[in-house]
């Protein structure tokens, strides 16, 4: 099993990725990147509802409308933005992005995640294996990789050429 600190220093050796924002969550239930506003990310729990700026790893408050029914929410923040939400109940983050990056979640039969990160078609990454994450994925653009697990929420961004 990998710890929280061996899935940060695996995260870290992606080639052409940086890790932005690592911080914990209590109560962790849906995160959703924006579709419109590149860079930004919402982030439900059971405490407090957050706008995460994925560049930096700021977080400020912001108000939310959660519908778990059809998977969406709508964030004060991002005005008539219908997001799509992903956690441990459901929804799902891109696994793939235009450029050839790709993650790969393969679960055991004794419940044990295991998360490849490729990059460019070139090196593939065992960046996570430890009981199942909440989600993992790509924002819609590419630039920017999540995953959330007990652990809490671990931000890589694409370092530009």
């Amino acid at each position: 099993m990998m710890t929280s600190i061996d899935t940060l220093n695996a995260c870290k050796s992606i080639k052409g990725w940086e890790v932005t924002a690592t911080f914990s969550v209590g109560g962790f239930e849906w995160l959703a990147f924006s579709k419109e506003r590149h860079g930004k990310m919402i982030i439900i729990s059971s405490q407090r509802t957050t706008i995460v700026d994925c560049n930096n790893g700021a977080i400020d408050d912001c108000e939310i409308i959660l519908d778990e029914k059809e998977l969406i929410a709508y964030c004060d923040r991002l005005p008539d933005e219908k997001l799509s939400i992903a956690g441990q109940f459901g929804g799902s983050l891109p696994q793939k992005t235009d450029n050839g990056e790709k993650v790969t979640v393969k679960v055991d039969d004794k419940h044990i995640m295991h998360i490849y990160f490729t990059a460019s078609f070139l090196n593939k990454t065992l960046i996570y294996y430890n009981y199942e994450a909440y989600t993992c994925g790509f924002s819609y653009d590419g630039t920017y990789f999540v995953i959330a697990d007990d652990g809490g929420v671990l931000i890589l961004k694409k370092i530009k050429d």
